[in-house]
């Protein structure tokens, strides 16, 4: 079931002209997919059933949202003892959660969910200004609202001041203004994540991290993908790897396959000689990281050794 929803997912980013690239051969992982057209970004996080995404993968998702300036979905097909509902925004550890069907309606025919579920059932969000305009123009006031709506006047207040309600009190609104009320979901702007940059890491990966934030980078470390850190300098991002694994050009090969899907550059900074370049990857040693003295140096190393066979 989960290979064939990875496919199903990839296929449809494909049909919608996405450059794709799949992890479903590493872990661990935080997201399973990563896509790119244009200036839209997606992590994709892909389960049957959304029960069995750890918290710890879902914040380094929300990590990387932020600092790649991506967008994090979740797609799954059940969500505790239920089938997901085509159309619906579900969550899981602030993450937004939907189902192959909706992932197709709004990557491919470009139709967005409305409706939300949360405790006590599915809610939407209201367009406060239609609904106050269209109150406006058909001459009712607040208190009139409230009367038709069955609610208090402060309620209809808050209506118009953007609170979220259910669906059978958003369909009584539509009926009395006679005009769409409810906001479109918006999957590409859901997460809004904080990260810092001062996480600590021990040991020899420490000093690795350490050294390119005295040279000028900003580093922040990933633990559950397949690359170790993300570090920046200015407009420059760097998927960056620093473990020492047996199988490092492996390895290598799918953070590259990772950054050309999304446009970044990537380093691998090891201890011993490996290959100049492993696709878009660059080797660095680590006694060349220690030779360098600045960000832009840094950068300029990556540019030359990308350049030579």
């Amino acid at each position: 079931m989960y290979a064939a929803l990875i496919e199903s997912v990839v296929k449809i980013l494909q049909k919608a002209e996405f450059s794709v690239a799949d992890l479903a051969e590493t872990k661990p992982r935080c997201f399973d997919i990563v896509a790119r057209k244009d200036d839209v970004v997606l992590l994709i996080k892909v389960l049957y059933n959304v029960d069995s995404l750890k918290p710890e993968a879902a914040e380094d998702m929300k990590k990387l949202t932020k600092i790649l300036q991506a967008s994090p979905i979740v797609i799954g097909e059940r969500f505790k003892f239920d089938f997901l509902e085509r159309g619906v925004v579900y969550t899981r550890y602030g993450l937004p959660v939907i189902n192959l069907a909706t992932f197709y309606d709004f990557i491919v025919e470009g139709i967005y969910p409305y409706v939300y579920s949360a405790p006590g059932g599915y809610y939407v969000k209201l367009d406060s200004e239609r609904i106050r305009e269209a109150r406006e123009r058909l001459g009712l006031s607040v208190g009139d609202m409230a009367k038709m709506l069955g609610v208090s006047r402060r309620t209809v207040k808050k209506y118009e001041e953007g609170t979220d309600t259910t669906l059978s009190t958003a369909a009584k609104i539509e009926e009395i203004i006679g005009t769409f009320a409810i906001k479109e979901i918006d999957l590409l702007n859901f997460v809004e994540a904080d990260i810092s940059e001062e996480e600590e890491v021990e040991g020899e990966e420490g000093e690795i991290i350490e050294q390119l934030r005295v040279i000028g980078l900003s580093v922040y470390p990933v633990r559950q993908a397949p690359f170790d850190a993300v570090s920046q300098a200015k407009e420059d991002q760097i998927l960056t790897g620093f473990k020492q694994v047996r199988e490092i050009e492996k390895r290598a090969r799918l953070l590259g396959r990772i950054s050309e899907a999304i446009d970044a550059e990537a380093a691998y900074i090891t201890d011993k000689a490996c290959k100049k370049k492993v696709e878009s990857v660059v080797f660095v040693l680590k006694e060349e990281l220690y030779s360098v003295s600045s960000a832009k140096d840094f950068i300029s190393l990556l540019k030359e050794k990308s350049c030579e066979e």
